[in-house]
């Protein structure tokens, strides 16, 4: 029998200190990118209750969701999806704000997957939600700042693939298809099944312009050629104002400078319900999933009482460091102080100094001699090790440089009077920490 408690559940992983450095230089990077777009950060419960997210379909199905009783029998559901918690907070929490509202987020989500390959049962995401426009330069903002968030954490080669939920929607209204028709068509445009959606098409009493566009649909992919493909005669008006308004979203991407990386892509059928115009996925190499998707939901702020035109985009963080985990490692190696007997506190007030100027610092505390915290220091990966002596002497072994200084305490760092006692005069000057850093 299996000893459980030495084990972590299926699809949840703990992360360790080189993986989770990574994720929180990934993670400060993106804030930092849509800090700077003008999005504020917010934060929404792990759990809801079901009702919360029930009935907003596809992926998020109940079968998805982690689910569980509180003491007085009510269902409640770990966050399985941001966006739909976001819009139940802006519906209920923001009433006399002014719109759009700018939000950001990062967190932890939780659904019910089978766990071979990549997928997760717990993932981290980073994204934003701009709620309250209904204008295609709203689109083209969020677009752009998930663009610009993949570039800014190291990932240059990739593509960014926008279609529109509206113009699908639009053919099969003409087409007059039920529900379930509907479902099927859009399984065999996303599959490329290019014999069974002809199967649905041929029994189809529509004009042959609208029924060649459908059977083409999963080959309208490129560049703006697409639209001259796509706008046929006997279009009806859902569907043109749809294409208007993702040929709007393309050009204003062409604005932005990002059309080298911005492909059109009609037969992109995005599963969750909500999605109810744009929609985008962001793909590079070593990744099977997209690293980066989103779209537009303008139905899902009415199911929480307060119609809203919304757009979001979210990135999965663990997506990116399986990406980035290919390239080259630039951690910056930390410094550790080793304190002979009795030069603890002068060995704590150069760590101090050290730190505030922005170096990496650890102190050795295993009560061994130099030769273990040298040891300790190629172990770890140190990149120098300073030698602390009661005199106030100093010595700096720089691992990197392979050369060994020897200095006093109040020579290397400018503070100490001739006491050794903590002096309040501020100093700028280099160092030979080892760290990396200039001062």
């Amino acid at each position: 029998m299996s000893n459980w408690k030495l084990h972590t559940p299926n699809g949840v992983n703990d992360i360790l200190p080189d993986e989770c450095s990574v994720k929180k230089e990934i993670e400060s990077t993106i804030w930092s990118v849509f800090s700077s777009i003008g999005y504020k950060e917010v934060e929404t419960p792990s759990f809801e209750y079901y009702d919360c997210y029930a009935g907003v379909g596809g992926q998020i199905s109940q079968e998805h969701m982690f689910k569980f009783f509180d003491e007085q029998g009510r269902i409640l559901a770990l966050r399985p999806d941001f966006t739909t918690s976001i819009a139940r907070m802006a519906a209920t929490k923001t009433q006399n704000d002014a719109y759009p509202l700018r939000y950001l987020y990062t967190g932890s989500v939780f659904r019910v997957e089978q766990t071979q390959g990549a997928r997760q049962r717990e993932f981290t995401q980073s994204g934003i939600e701009l709620i309250g426009s209904y204008s295609p330069a709203a689109d083209a903002e969020v677009i752009s700042a998930a663009m610009e968030a993949v570039i800014a954490v190291g990932i240059e080669d990739f593509s960014m693939e926008i279609g529109q939920i509206a113009f699908f929607n639009g053919l099969v209204q003409q087409a007059g298809l039920d529900a379930k028709s509907i479902e099927k068509l859009r399984e065999r445009i996303d599959s490329k099944d290019s014999v069974g959606i002809k199967t649905i098409t041929d029994k189809l009493d529509i004009d042959e312009n609208i029924k060649n566009l459908i059977i083409d649909l999963p080959y309208l992919f490129g560049n703006e050629e697409v639209f001259e493909k796509a706008y046929v005669e006997g279009l009806n008006e859902t569907s043109k104002l749809a294409l208007d308004n993702l040929k709007r979203i393309y050009e204003l991407l062409y604005l932005y400078g990002f059309e080298k990386y911005v492909s059109i892509d009609l037969g992109m059928l995005e599963s969750i319900d909500y999605y109810t115009g744009s929609i985008f996925k962001c793909y590079t190499h070593g990744v099977g999933f997209p690293i980066c998707a989103g779209g537009r939901y303008d139905n899902l702020m009415s199911k929480f009482g307060a119609p809203k035109g919304a757009v979001g985009a979210a990135i999965g963080i663990n997506r990116l460091i399986s990406v980035l985990s290919d390239k080259e490692n630039h951690d910056i190696s930390a410094s550790l102080v080793y304190a002979e007997h009795n030069a603890d506190g002068i060995a704590y007030d150069i760590a101090y100094n050290l730190r505030v100027n922005g170096c990496l610092v650890e102190m050795y505390i295993g009560g061994g001699t130099y030769k273990d915290a040298e040891e300790y220091s190629k172990k770890r990966n140190i990149g120098a090790m300073l030698r602390v002596f009661p005199d106030g002497k100093l010595m700096i072994n720089d691992f990197a440089k392979h050369e060994i200084i020897e200095t006093t305490a109040n020579e290397f760092l400018g503070y100490y009077d001739d006491d050794l006692m903590f002096d309040d005069g501020h100093h700028h000057h280099d160092c030979d920490c080892g760290c990396g850093h200039e001062h």
